[in-house]
C-alpha cells in the first residue's frame, strides 16, 4: 500500500483501507493467515517537515494452539504513530516520492504476536498417548535402568 507524498496537503491524507498479507510476509512467523486487516488513520507533514503516520489497526490473525496445534483466530487492535524523516538527496528529488506503509504495518503486527496461545486454558488435555507421555515435576518417574545408580548415590550420601 503506497502513499504518494506529493499529494499530502496541510490536512494530510486520510487512510481507510483493508489489506491482506501474503506468504512472503508470514512464512517465517507463527502466523498462519493474516487477511482483512483494517487500517484507519492519516499521514501528514509535521511542523518540522517530517512525515507523521498515525493510524489504528485491527484484524484477526490465525495462530496455532500451543498444545494441540489447532488453528485459533487471535484478534488484535493497536495504534501506530510513526515519524519518518524525508531524504533531501538530489537523486531522490527527481523520483516520485511514495511511502510504502505495508512494512510499517507488518513490523507493528509482528510485535502483537503472542509467544504462546491456547484455545481453552482450563481444558483437560490428553497428557499421554500411544508410545508417549508428558512428564512434569509432579508426575516424574524414575527410569528403572537408573535405579542402581540412585541406590549408589543414596549409599554414598549416608557414609
Amino acid at each position: 500500500m503506497y502513499i504518494d507524498l506529493a499529494k499530502i496537503d496541510e490536512k494530510g491524507i486520510v487512510i481507510d483501507d483493508t489489506v491482506s498479507f501474503g506468504k512472503e510476509y508470514i512464512e517465517k512467523t507463527p502466523i498462519q493467515k493474516l487477511d482483512n486487516v483494517k487500517i484507519k488513520g492519516r499521514a501528514y507533514y509535521s511542523v518540522t517537515n517530517e512525515i507523521v503516520f498515525d493510524c489504528h489497526v485491527e484484524g484477526v490473525m490465525v495462530l496455532l494452539d500451543a498444545i494441540d496445534l489447532e488453528p485459533i483466530n487471535y484478534p488484535f487492535s493497536f495504534e501506530i504513530s510513526e515519524i519518518l524523516s524525508e531524504c533531501d538527496d538530489e537523486k531522490d528529488q527527481n523520483k516520485i516520492k511514495t511511502l510504502d506503509i505495508m512494512d510499517i504495518l507488518w513490523q507493528n503486527i509482528v510485535l502483537e504476536v503472542p509467544i504462546r496461545v491456547r484455545r481453552d486454558p482450563d481444558k483437560n488435555y490428553h497428557l499421554e498417548g500411544e508410545g508417549w507421555e508428558l512428564v512434569d515435576e509432579e508426575r516424574k518417574k524414575l527410569d528403572p535402568r537408573l535405579a542402581p545408580l540412585l541406590e549408589l548415590l543414596e549409599k554414598e550420601g549416608k557414609e
